[in-house]
């Protein structure tokens, strides 16, 4: 749920090369960054009862190089984080969490791309965890990893993904991709996951697309029986208008002698207020996938609805409101899980490499054993610097 408002809100950290207004020329290209942010948790161990309120500084210094020209992309990227808590001393963290990364992408002809992604997170922070998960969705469309309120307990998450896109046609693309996700949660379960998926999709008119798309998972967790889940969906895209566009994607789930729905619909548009466009987006999954530190199999549920605009040049803002449920089929501790946020976020460009931003979210999680709410206010400053590396 929580990635789901940091995908429907404008994050308070931008790409590098989004946020100078800068696009990668052919050759090198290095981007070191910092960010400086300062947080009121509201719940920083995510308890039911006697929670527990605090200050956080945040100092996530980061590095980005890589090489691009028309055939072939390749960008590594990694940082760290080190946190200062103003009530709970004994808590600071010089290393709270790093990450790294390393994407590519290449063209040996024209109607062939390959592509790789390879990301890894350690994190004690929830946020930061998050936007781990918010790369990877954007990045690994099987990504199949979801995450719920925890306190300040590692967690680790590391993805990979090989893919390969031809265009047969100028009407008909074919798709294939593998996938590996492993996460691991402090006092919690861990969990594999293989994902293998093969798409096929073919435009009918100017306006409408149908797809078809067979996944095949496999769920390992220490301590359940190995799950193997067939997923084969069908799917349409039709632009209403300019726009407007509707994308539906539906199918049954075979799971180990159970069938369980698989859908996927989102609807997008766009409207003018006053000088400015608007982009609304509502949406719902049902899928199967994991929740770090839950053990085995979830049955997830998430709607969605945002709207987010630039009212001024260079000054973007964002609301979104989601609902989520995970329900495991073989029963855990937490057999069902139910959260509910909403956020509010804004940045400001302030100059090329320079920008501020703010942001807002509450969120409230229904578990057996007691019920989390949780409100963070953050604000944070950015720099990000790219510069050419080959002159």
């Amino acid at each position: 749920m929580a990635i789901v408002l940091a995908l429907v809100m404008p994050s308070v950290r931008a790409p590098a090369w989004a946020q100078t207004g800068l696009a990668p020329t052919t050759g090198w290209y290095i981007t070191p960054s910092l960010r400086l942010s300062e947080s009121f948790d509201s719940n920083i161990f995510a308890s039911s009862s006697g929670q527990q309120s605090d200050f956080i500084t945040r100092i996530s210094p980061g590095l980005e190089g890589g090489y691009h020209t028309a055939p072939f992309t390749l960008t590594a990227s990694g940082g760290f984080e080190s946190d200062i808590f103003a009530k709970n001393p004994q808590l600071d963290d010089a290393t709270m969490g790093w990450h790294a990364g390393l994407n590519g992408e290449y063209l040996p002809v024209r109607s062939l791309t390959l592509g790789l992604n390879v990301n890894y997170t350690e994190t004690k922070s929830l946020p930061t965890l998050t936007q781990g998960l918010v790369t990877l969705n954007v990045l690994n469309p099987l990504n199949p990893a979801n995450t719920v309120q925890f306190g300040i307990q590692r967690a680790t998450l590391l993805s990979a993904l090989s893919s390969a896109a031809y265009q047969f046609t100028p009407s008909t693309a074919g798709t294939s991709a593998f996938s590996y996700t492993h996460s691991t949660l402090q006092g919690g379960a861990t969990n594999s996951v293989y994902a293998t998926q093969l798409g096929l999709s073919h435009r009918f008119t100017s306006v409408d697309t149908g797809t078809l798309t067979y996944l095949i998972s496999v769920f390992e967790s220490p301590g359940f029986p190995t799950e193997v889940v067939n997923t084969p969906m069908i799917g349409w895209i039709r632009q209403f208008t300019s726009n407007t566009t509707l994308t539906f994607s539906g199918g049954p789930s075979f799971a180990e002698g159970s069938v369980f729905p698989a859908v996927n619909a989102q609807l997008t548009h766009q409207f003018k207020v006053f000088d400015t466009v608007a982009s609304v987006l509502l949406g719902y999954t049902y899928s199967q996938g994991i929740v770090i530190g839950q053990a085995g199999l979830e049955n997830t549920q998430t709607g969605v609805a945002s709207i987010s605009l630039e009212p001024i040049r260079a000054l973007k803002v964002g609301l979104g409101v989601t609902a989520a449920r995970y329900e495991s089929p073989t029963g855990t501790t937490n057999p069902t899980i139910t959260t509910y946020g909403v956020g509010i976020g804004a940045t400001y460009q302030i100059l090329r490499w320079l920008s501020v931003g703010a942001r807002y979210t509450f969120t409230y999680q229904e578990q057996s054993g007691g019920n989390i709410p949780r409100s963070v206010v953050s604000v944070a400053l950015d720099v990000t610097y790219p510069v050419r590396a080959d002159q």
